[in-house]
């Protein structure tokens, strides 16, 4: 049978008790045995009662001696069911000890030694069960002997008086063992309560303990997470001391992740979190925000100097090579350093105001920190207007969008086009595309700039269709994190529809990095290209290329960075990567357009390698749509005056 709930438990609970009160019942054995001795020896005069006097103190001592080795051997106590074994046969040879009282006067009760015994063997009874109301057995085996024995030797006596004595004394063991048992059960089902209750506290407070450390700290680093940064950052700004905010983004950690798999990705993360732990003191507190970005908190004085000493040693230990399983990996860091309240009277500020330093460190040419300066701030406070009204740019109309012919290099003849947003603030002046998509990133405002944008280039296909112009394309681009928090599919295909487009004069161009991020695009790719849109890698050589995924990736056009092709006249090693391309193009069935061509020996070069489409200021600059239908109306003019003639 199984045992009960906490059964161990509230067995040594039990002896504990027991051990603890042991004391007073020898003390109480011996104060009352001596007592009783008087009385009955006064009283009766019987022989034997010193030398049961001598028997009982002597249990008593040999108990006590018992109880002493138990304490002072904890291995011992340890032993519960053999200590309360060992309990329960002292207490059985006690009760036995006691019982002879009534025993040596049987058949020789007179009136007042009789009922002198049987007050005396009550009482010590009674107190056996008071003692015994958290452990029965023990008090049962006490007094049942006792109790036994007065009763016989009563009803032994004869007469009435004696027999209704005797027969009481039955009475008053049975309801004792009732009584014993009784307690003994509610004080296990009390324990087995507060143990349960104990239990579940525990439970709790593990569980709590648990999330409390999940929701601030990394599951893969260890490190704390956002949250607990945030919360550390908010606590450390209100003690009103200064701090110094160092934010750490591996350098080539995309290009590893990429290349070697998630799970050395994750193993250089591990890594770099322990250097970077190591690299700091106790009092610095590290976080891991996401990703391969990182960040220290300094605030004892002074966090400057501190700070900077700390960046220049991050800088250092990550620079060292990461061997992976193996595998030697050059990593690196760059690192935007930040004060409060020097840099920024807000937290939000300083993070912002470390990140804008990050962005100089990795200009400047990566593995190397920045600290944020004036400059610096210039631009944060550029940025941070650019993102408080891009909002209201995009419902008033206050973008351009702009667009930059795309040319059959043999013909020169216009094909397509690129669009291009255009912001001319009245106060900040020209606002560069690359600040428009930070803006509208940060202010997650994505599908409405598509929206916007694919509107201007249905404008412009319609209206070139209006003008004769039934063949060329328009391209706009989005990024693949707009495929992953927004819905630029969708949008698109609703405006093609309404504004009645061919989709295969719609143009959708996605930048390298898309290569690297299979999963969560290709589906959507797919799902353009399903309908008749085109889709064209933008960028390609730009970022970390790759060849080999090209053929997994659904498109039709690949655009060749202007890195490139700058000076392609002079350089025989893109020349020969051009080529290639070109000829990758043709057995993969994709067209190769090169960008950013702005001279003639440029174009003589990629005409001479077989390029087909190019995009640059050689050929033509951005225009508004109005300059491309004025322009589509008068080829469509010349073409039909032409046709006249012939």
């Amino acid at each position: 049978m199984d045992e009960r709930p906490y059964h161990r438990e509230i067995r040594a609970e039990q002896l504990s008790i027991a051990l603890n009160n042991l004391p007073t019942t020898l003390i109480s054995s011996v104060i009352i045995s001596t007592s009783g001795t008087i009385v009955l020896g006064t009283e009766s005069g019987y022989a034997w009662i010193p030398w049961w006097l001598v028997a009982v103190i002597g249990t008593s001592i040999l108990r006590g001696l018992w109880l002493l080795g138990v304490r002072r051997s904890p291995a011992a106590a340890r032993d519960t069911e053999r200590c309360l074994g060992q309990l329960r046969l002292h207490a059985f040879l006690a009760g036995l000890t006691w019982a002879a009282v009534p025993v040596l006067q049987i058949g020789h009760i007179e009136t007042m030694s009789g009922a002198l015994t049987a007050f005396l063997m009550a009482g010590i009874s009674a107190g056996a069960l008071i003692q015994s109301m958290t452990l029965a057995d023990h008090g049962i085996v006490f007094f049942t002997p006792i109790l036994l024995a007065t009763a016989a030797t009563f009803l032994a006596q004869g007469n009435l008086a004696c027999g209704v004595v005797g027969a009481n004394t039955l009475l008053l063991l049975t309801m004792m063992i009732f009584q014993a048992q009784r307690g003994s059960a509610r004080f296990c089902q009390g324990e087995e309560a507060r143990l349960s209750s104990l239990a579940l506290a525990k439970s709790v407070n593990e569980s709590n303990r648990k999330l409390d450390y999940l929701a601030n700290h990394d599951s893969l680093t260890g490190l704390h997470n956002r949250a607990a940064f945030n919360a550390e950052l908010a606590a450390r700004q209100a003690r009103g001391a200064g701090l110094a905010l160092a934010v750490i983004d591996l350098d080539n950690f995309k290009l590893v992740n990429d290349t070697r798999g998630h799970l050395i990705g994750d193993k250089v993360l591990i890594e770099a979190a322990t250097r970077i732990s190591r690299a700091c003191q106790p009092s610095e507190f590290i976080a891991r925000l996401g990703g391969d970005e990182f960040a220290i908190i300094i605030d004892s004085a002074p966090c400057e100097q501190r700070a900077e000493a700390l960046s220049k040693r991050v800088v250092a230990v990550m620079g060292r090579p990461f061997v992976i399983d193996g595998v030697t990996l050059v990593i690196g860091a760059s690192i935007g350093l930040a004060l409060f309240p020097q840099d920024a009277a807000e937290l939000t500020e300083l993070f912002a105001a470390a990140d804008i330093a990050l962005y100089a460190a990795k200009d400047k040419g990566k593995h190397q920190a920045s600290r944020f300066d004036a400059d610096l701030r210039t631009k944060l406070e550029r940025s941070q207007r650019i993102e408080a009204e891009i909002g209201d740019a995009l419902t008033h109309g206050l973008l351009n969008v702009v667009f930059q012919g795309q040319h059959n290099l043999t013909t020169g003849a216009v094909i397509g086009h690129e669009t291009l947003i255009r912001w001319a603030h009245p106060e900040l002046g020209a606002i560069s595309p690359a600040e428009i998509l930070s803006a509208v990133r940060s202010a997650d405002m994505g599908d409405q700039l598509t929206e916007f944008v694919a509107k201007e280039a249905c404008r412009l296909l319609r209206a070139l269709t209006k003008a004769g112009d039934t063949t060329s394309t328009v391209a706009i681009n989005i990024s693949p994190a707009e495929f992953l928090t927004g819905n630029p599919v969708g949008i698109i295909l609703e405006i093609i529809d309404r504004f009645a487009i061919r989709p295969e004069r719609f143009e959708v161009e996605v930048t390298e990095e898309t290569i690297h991020d299979l999963t969560g695009v290709n589906a959507e790719l797919n799902r353009l290209m399903s309908v008749g849109v085109k889709i064209a890698i933008d960028d390609f050589g730009a970022g970390h290329s790759s060849l080999v995924k090209l053929a997994s990736l659904p498109f039709d056009k690949l655009k060749i960075d202007r890195c490139l092709i700058s000076g392609i006249d002079g350089q025989e090693k893109n020349a020969q990567l051009i080529a290639t391309l070109i000829g990758l193009g043709k057995q993969l069935n994709f067209t190769v357009l090169a960008e950013g061509v702005e001279t003639a020996a440029e174009a003589e070069t990629l005409r001479r390698l077989g390029c087909a489409q190019v995009q640059g200021f050689h050929f033509s600059r951005p225009v508004p749509a109005q300059s491309i239908v004025a322009q589509a109306r008068e080829e469509g003019a010349r073409t039909k005056e032409l046709r006249q003639v012939s």
